[in-house]
C-alpha cells in the first residue's frame, strides 16, 4: 500500500513541477468494468488507445500485450519516461533509441528504484535483463532509501544522475501514534509480516523458527498469541498443534490498533531495501526483529533488533529473548538522521530532490 502511494505521490509531484502533458502507460489491457472504475477514479484523465490520436493533456493508455508490437506510441523531442518496474523500463528502450535517431538527442529517463530487482529473478535470463536496465545511458535513478542507494554504489552502478529520498510513516497510520493508552495494556501478542507469495519476506524461515520456539519452550503456546499479517496465508498447523491465525484484510485504523496491542514483531526482508513493516512496528513501540543485508542495518533505530545473519535457531532464540522483555517500556530515543523525518506526517517524500531533479530535466531539454 505504501509503495503504491509512494509511486503516485512521486508522479503527482513531477506533474506539479512541469505542468505539462502527461501519459500513463499501463502494461495490461482492461475490460469494460475495469475501464469504468478507472474513469471514476481518475475523472480528469482521458483513457485512449495507443493507435488513436488525442489532444488531451492527461491520458491513460493501456498497452495490450497482444498488440503492443504492432502499434506505435507518438513521441516528441522533449518527452521523457518515468518507470517503476523493470518490464516497463525494458519496454521504453525502443523509445529512447527512436528519440536519438529521429531528433538527434534522447531525453534522460527516470527510474524510481524501489528494490534491487535482479534479486527477484535469481540466476536466470530475467536477472540479466533486469541488470541491463541499470546500465542504460541517460538514466536518472531515484532511490527510495539510503540503504538501497548504498547497495547500488557498492556494486558500482553508474547513473547519469542519482537522487535519494527517505521514507516517512503513512499519515493515515501516523495519526494513531498518540492514541489514548498508547503503549498501555500491551498483550503477549507476536505479529509477523507473512507473505508466502513473496520469497524475499522469508515466510518459511519464520514458520520454522516459530516451530522451534514452540518446541523448545512449550509455555509460549499457553501465554502468547501469534498472528501473521500482510496477506492471506494457507492453513498452517504449528508445532504445538494450533493453526496459525491471520486477521485478514485490515483497515488502517484496525492495523494501528493492532500495532498498539502487539509486543513483538518480526519482519524479514532478504533485500537491501529496508521495507516498511519493521519501521512501522518500531514507530509504534513494538520490539521488532528484522535482518541486515549488505549496507542495510536498522539496528540504530529505536526498538529494532537487526540480525547480521539469520538461521532458524538464531531467529527462534531472538524471539525468545524478546519475550523475556515483555512489560518493559519501548525506547523513545531519537531516530537516526536518515530517518529523522519518518515520524513527521507533514514531511514530503520528495522535499529534497524534486527541485534538482526538475532542473536536471530542464537542462536536458
Amino acid at each position: 500500500m505504501v509503495v503504491k502511494k509512494q509511486r503516485t505521490v512521486f508522479f503527482t509531484s513531477l506533474l506539479k513541477f512541469f505542468d505539462g502533458d502527461a501519459r500513463i502507460l499501463t502494461e495490461q489491457s482492461y475490460d469494460a468494468r475495469e475501464l469504468n472504475r478507472i474513469r471514476l477514479q481518475y475523472p480528469e484523465w482521458n483513457i485512449t488507445s495507443v493507435n488513436k490520436h488525442s489532444e488531451a493533456s492527461r491520458q491513460i493508455i493501456p498497452l495490450d500485450p497482444g498488440t503492443r508490437l504492432h502499434n506505435k506510441l507518438p513521441l516528441r523531442p522533449h518527452d521523457f519516461f518515468v518507470f517503476t518496474y523493470w518490464t516497463g523500463a525494458y519496454a521504453s528502450t525502443g523509445y529512447h533509441a527512436f528519440q536519438e535517431k529521429t531528433f538527434g538527442k534522447a531525453m534522460p529517463h527516470i527510474h524510481l528504484i524501489q528494490d534491487f530487482e535482479p534479486g527477484f529473478n535469481a540466476w536466470n535470463d530475467k536477472y540479466l535483463l533486469t541488470d541491463t536496465l541499470y546500465h542504460m545511458p541517460d538514466t536518472i535513478a531515484v532511490f527510495n532509501s539510503h540503504e538501497l542507494k548504498e547497495w547500488f554504489e557498492e556494486l558500482r552502478y553508474n547513473f547519469f544522475r542519482s537522487y535519494v529520498f527517505s521514507p516517512k510513516l503513512d499519515p493515515d497510520i501516523a495519526r494513531h501514534l498518540n492514541d489514548e493508552n498508547i503503549n498501555q495494556n500491551r498483550e503477549k501478542l507476536l505479529i509477523f509480516y507473512g507473505r508466502p507469495g513473496v520469497p524475499r519476506n522469508c515466510f518459511p524461515l519464520v514458520i520454522n523458527a516459530l516451530n522451534k520456539l514452540l518446541t523448545d519452550h512449550p509455555e509460549v503456546s499457553k501465554e502468547w498469541r501469534i498472528l501473521s499479517i500482510g496477506s492471506d496465508i494457507p492453513r498452517i498447523k504449528l508445532a504445538d498443534g494450533q493453526t496459525l491465525q491471520s486477521p485478514g484484510k485490515m483497515t488502517l485504523d484496525d492495523y494501528a490498533t493492532l500495532m498498539h496491542r502487539a509486543s513483538i514483531g518480526v519482519s524479514l526482508m532478504c533485500s537491501p531495501h529496508p521495507s516498511y513493516p519493521p519501521l512501522e512496528m518500531a514507530a509504534f513501540g513494538i520490539r521488532t526483529i528484522t535482518n541486515s543485508f549488505g549496507p542495510k542495518n536498522l539496528g540504530d533505530i529505536p526498538n529494532i533488533i537487526s540480525l547480521d545473519s539469520v538461521s532458524i535457531e538464531k531467529l527462534a532464540d531472538t524471539i525468545w529473548q524478546a519475550m523475556q522483555q515483555y512489560g518493559s517500556k519501548p525506547s523513545t530515543a531519537a531516530w537516526p538522521d536518515r530517518y529523522s523525518r519518518y515520524l513527521n506526517p507533514q514531511a514530503d517524500f520528495f522535499d529534497d530532490i524534486m527541485e534538482p531533479l526538475a532542473q536536471c530535466l530542464n537542462q536536458a531539454m
